[in-house]
This record gives C-alpha cells, sequence and structure tokens, in this order.
C-alpha cells in the first residue's frame, strides 16, 4: 500500500510541477471507416477513400475488417470491399493497420454480425473470421501491423468491454498466424487498462480527444489533463517496456453536437505535438468529406490537407 500511495505521490508532483513539454512533430495518419462513410455519403465511400489518398496524400492508414461484411453468412466470406481498399493504398505506397476483432472503429463498437450474436460457439466463430482475415491478408506488404480489438477494456459501445481471457485467445492467435506486430488500444482520457495492454502488445496506442459532450453536462473540454499525462503512457510503454507507440486514434471531427473547425484542430494537434507519441491517426476523414462535399464547407478539409502537406516536408 506504501508503495502505491508514493507511486501516486509522485505521479502528482510530476503534474503540478514539470513544466509544459515542448513539442515534436509528428507523423500524421488516418482512420477510414466504409462503415461511416456509407452513412454519410452513400455510394460515393470509395470517392471519399480515393480523395484521403489523392487530394490529401496519406501514407498512413488504419482501415477496419468489419467482421459483419466480411462474414455476412456463417461460412462465407466476401473480401471483396476490403480488398479493394487495400490495393488502392497499395498503388500509392500507404502503409496500413488492419483492426479486427468484434470491438472495431465507429458505433455501435462492436460490429459482430446478426449470425453470431445467437451461435452457440460466439468465441470459436470470432476467432474463425480472424483466422480467415490474417490469412487472407498476412502477405499483403501493404499491410504492416494488426490491431487486436478496438479499445477492448473500455466500457465504451453497445457490448462493453472484452473478456480478457478472449482478448489473449485473439492476441495468441494473430501471433500464431503471422510476424507482423500486434497493436493494443485504450481510451487516452478514461482508460485505465493501458499499463496491461501495453505489456501485451507490440505497440501500443491511446486515443486522444480534447472536446467531447454528454447528455448530462453538455460539451467537455478536458483541460484538466495536461500533456504529460500522455507523456507517461508513452514513457510507460516506450522507455519501460520497450514498446513502440502511436495515438490511435486522435479527434479531428466533433463529438455528437461539439464542436469542430481549424482553430480547435490546430489547438488539439499542438497539445498532441506535446504528447509524447510519434505518429498520431487522425480521426474523422468521413466526416470532413461529407462536409465538404454535402454541405459546401471544406475548411476542416484543407485544415488536414494543410497538415499533411507540412508534416511530409
Amino acid at each position: 500500500m506504501f508503495w502505491k500511495i508514493l507511486i501516486l505521490l509522485v505521479f502528482i508532483v510530476m503534474l503540478l510541477t514539470l513544466s509544459v513539454p515542448r513539442k515534436q512533430k509528428l507523423i500524421y495518419g488516418v482512420t477510414f471507416s466504409q462503415k461511416f462513410s456509407e452513412e454519410l455519403v452513400g455510394n460515393d465511400w470509395r470517392k471519399n477513400y480515393i480523395a484521403v489518398l489523392d487530394d490529401l496524400k496519406i501514407k498512413d492508414l488504419r482501415l477496419v475488417a468489419y467482421w459483419d461484411l466480411l462474414e455476412p453468412a456463417e461460412g462465407k466470406f466476401d473480401f471483396d470491399d476490403l480488398d479493394w481498399q487495400i490495393t488502392e493504398a497499395g498503388k500509392r505506397g500507404a502503409k496500413i493497420i488492419l483492426t479486427l476483432g468484434r470491438k472495431t472503429p465507429r458505433w455501435p463498437e462492436c460490429h459482430d454480425p446478426s449470425w453470431a450474436k445467437i451461435s452457440h460457439s460466439y468465441d470459436g466463430a470470432l476467432l474463425n473470421y480472424i483466422k480467415e482475415t490474417i490469412n487472407h491478408y498476412k502477405d499483403n506488404p501493404a499491410v504492416w501491423s494488426w490491431q487486436v480489438e478496438n479499445e477492448p477494456l473500455f466500457p465504451f459501445g453497445e457490448c462493453g468491454t472484452t473478456q480478457i481471457s478472449l482478448l489473449n485467445q485473439e492476441i495468441k492467435l494473430v501471433k500464431s498466424l503471422s510476424d507482423k506486430p500486434v497493436i493494443l488500444t485504450d481510451s487516452g482520457e478514461l482508460g485505465f487498462a493501458w499499463p496491461y495492454l501495453a505489456v501485451k502488445s507490440d505497440i501500443f496506442g491511446t486515443t486522444l480527444y480534447r472536446y467531447v459532450s454528454n447528455r448530462f453536462f453538455g460539451n467537455i473540454r478536458y483541460s484538466l489533463i495536461p500533456a504529460y499525462y500522455f507523456r507517461i503512457k508513452a514513457w510507460w510503454a516506450e522507455k519501460v517496456l520497450g514498446k513502440q507507440i502511436l495515438i490511435s486514434e486522435l479527434q479531428a471531427e466533433p463529438w455528437n453536437n461539439g464542436a469542430m473547425n481549424p482553430e480547435i484542430f490546430n489547438e488539439i494537434i499542438s497539445y498532441a505535438e506535446r504528447s509524447g507519441f510519434p505518429k498520431a491517426y487522425l480521426w474523422g476523414a468521413e466526416w470532413w468529406y461529407f462536409m465538404k462535399e454535402k454541405q459546401n464547407k471544406p475548411e476542416m478539409w484543407n485544415a488536414v490537407k494543410d497538415l499533411s502537406a507540412n508534416s511530409h516536408e
């Protein structure tokens, strides 16, 4: 107990006394969700994706192997849309994190097919989908790593957390099928499983949000969380455990009915550049495109385009 109290006191002192960490230049990538793009722009989701590659000139992508899209009926797989995304990225020399599992990006977070939800062997079906997906893409040079689940131990989304025993089975299976590194992620502001997830992963990823909204408290800015909080995470993963690190989701779209504009975006970027993480995957590519193409408001798209151009200089 004494050591726990001492560590807590040291942590508090660090937060209160350390100066603002200096900025460092980041490499910026983008998460792209076919599902969310379809929700916003319908059949234009492919145009959205190509614009991310060709107009924004993004070279680092996080794509999603949605279970319900890949295996709509038990044992019947359809990789066509994801094949297309990965092929187009490969043509342009872009590199891909492929996210898979029951809990993957975008609401409702869990994207398991309806047939699996009533299956008597849910875990077995999940592991079989992971096996088929890994085997399908493991020799593709554009895919450089696997993200197993998305914030698996953070209780957000309709299905809550993933059981640790199941998560460990998934990790073990992926490692048995491929030598490519495994990424595990946790919520940046409210997640407390990051010490464990950093140990279990090859690469640890954290989300980073600054502006959220809550039905009880309204719009909230995480003003009390200094950049050093993320530097502690980076230090633990990189210096103590020897793991690679990244920001898996860097906020660049509004949360629910909150605000997002180039001024807020630049504030978030300035904060992220003090976090100690060398690479960040921006969250919002579908929304920027929707605002530009459907709402005639290209400001955020152009802000990201400028950021991307400067990050490659």
